[in-house]
């Protein structure tokens, strides 16, 4: 018995320990060792992401392929929308329209970009209104539909692809 609460008092200590860290004193954690140079830290830039369009893809594409789910009835649909223009969902009064289309989309810092033309990330940045008012401004990812995924009670909105011109 008195093995077992021995026991039971080291494993506690452990996690205890571990869950405060744990670490033995020493220089605090990002200071330079003695004796070494010092180095400059890198300081995450902070403010609203800037969207910036590659050359590599500017003009390349003319659309995306949205799927749009009627969640009462329980089917799906797929449609076309062209960047830039509102596409109105048939039989809702949403409308949607594609801002940009990053076939490799890329999120560094502040800064959204695509890393090629290629299809290895596709994302698009889409403003979902909903009788003329603004419901949904943000990405939908064709790899990840259920990252800051568009939320509705009847309809959800996925993108399955971009459509090169």
């Amino acid at each position: 018995m008195k093995r077992f609460a021995m026991l039971a008092l080291s494993l506690s200590a452990s996690v205890i320990l571990f869950s405060c860290g744990g670490e033995k004193p020493g220089p605090e954690k990002g200071a330079a060792a003695p004796g070494a140079q010092p180095q400059e830290q890198k300081v995450m830039p902070m403010g609203k992401p800037v969207v910036e369009v590659p050359e590599a893809i500017k003009g390349k594409w003319k659309g995306v392929v949205l799927v749009v789910e009627d969640k009462d009835k329980k089917s799906l649909k797929e449609h076309t929308a062209e960047i830039g223009k509102q596409f109105k969902i048939p039989g809702s009064d949403l409308s949607v329209v594609v801002q940009e289309f990053f076939p490799s989309f890329v999120m560094q810092g502040t800064s959204i970009t695509s890393t090629s033309n290629e299809p290895n990330n596709p994302a698009a940045q889409v403003v979902v209104s909903e009788g003329g008012v603004e419901v949904f401004n943000g990405w939908l990812f064709a790899r990840y539909p259920t990252t800051h995924a568009f939320s509705h009670p009847k309809f959800a909105i996925t993108l399955k692809q971009g459509v090169p011109k």
